[in-house]
């Protein structure tokens, strides 16, 4: 039922980053129910917990095809609560699969033990990555750096918040959040124009999620961090950056305009390729877009690979 909902709103010319938060939200509703009937199969926890939304999920960016992120925190007994929490992650989580959201290839989920911490061991191992001097260290949290309470009465997200809020005073961590903004290019060349792929599985294509949508919500995450901002959907992001005076605003509107447009483009492309019977995915022929689409996607691009600089130059990193 779900796509059938997106092919009509993408049909209506609906806003595409509010179509990426009905997935989201959807997605929400499906997880609280999966949590009532696993509590009701395998009993209630025996102290306060939080189901969390990790990554595109936290930030309520999600797409037709998607997998899972989550993780759980809780109070009390580690051993009490991992009896319980464990039987029911691996239920919401098989629940969620059968429902056609795969699990996540990483094992980022709830049934994976080492993203089931009291809370106060995800404060302490926020606070140990974010003063690791290491890439590694920004790139384990980078990929909870995401996080939303879906569900369950501990109120998770304060405490993770406040926590993060700290990294304003942390300039080595800083420049590595900075550096994973940088780790991805925008398929754009001066000279050349848009570059497709021309190995790999995907020749003639770009990829509009490594090489633009993802590359949009890094750049936001860093410039939010380095100002103590604790959104997490990208455009809230990049207004709230702006408002501290981060980034002009040219660069904010360059940012949610290309966003919003490779979103379209993205979930159109979802849409005509799900009505072809085929599996949706990122990879879109520049030849097979209209010339305004495809001017559209350089100008996208461009916008991004400009931002990107920005980024480094106030960072204090060279650009790759």
């Amino acid at each position: 039922e779900l796509p059938d909902v997106i092919t009509a709103l993408v049909d209506s010319s609906a806003d595409p980053v509010d179509v990426g938060h009905i997935i989201a939200f959807s997605i929400d509703a499906a997880t609280r129910r999966l949590l009532e009937l696993g509590m009701a199969e395998h009993g209630e926890p025996p102290s306060p917990w939080a189901w969390l939304a990790l990554g595109s999920a936290a930030r309520q960016e999600q797409a037709i095809r998607t997998d899972q992120d989550h993780a759980l925190a809780f109070e009390g007994d580690p051993d009490a609560a991992n009896a319980s929490l464990a039987p029911l992650a691996e239920f919401v989580t098989a629940g969620l699969e059968a429902a056609g959201i795969a699990r996540c290839n990483g094992d980022v989920m709830a049934t994976n033990a080492a993203l089931r911490l009291p809370l106060q061991d995800w404060v302490r191992r926020f606070d140990f990555w974010m003063s690791e001097q290491s890439p590694k260290a920004s790139e384990q949290l980078s990929i909870i750096f995401d996080f939303r309470r879906v569900a369950g009465k501990l109120e998770a997200e304060g405490a993770l918040d406040d926590i993060m809020a700290t990294a304003v005073n942390r300039p080595i961590f800083l420049a590595h959040l900075a550096r994973r903004a940088l780790d991805l290019r925008p398929p754009i060349g001066f000279v050349r124009g848009l570059i497709v792929d021309h190995r790999g599985e995907h020749p003639g294509t770009v990829d509009l999620k490594h090489g633009g949508i993802l590359i949009v919500g890094n750049i936001a995450r860093a410039w939010a961090t380095r100002t103590g901002v604790t959104a997490k959907r990208t455009l809230h992001r990049l207004r709230a950056a702006e408002g501290a005076g981060a980034i002009d605003a040219e660069t904010r509107e360059g940012l949610e305009e290309a966003f919003r447009f490779l979103w379209e483009v993205r979930l159109r492309h979802h849409v005509e390729q799900m009505r072809a019977g085929e599996k949706p995915d990122d990879f879109v022929d520049p030849k097979a877009l209209g010339g305004v689409a495809r001017q559209g996607l350089k100008e996208a691009f461009r916008i991004i690979a400009r931002a990107q600089k920005e980024l480094a130059l106030a960072a204090g990193i060279k650009p790759r």
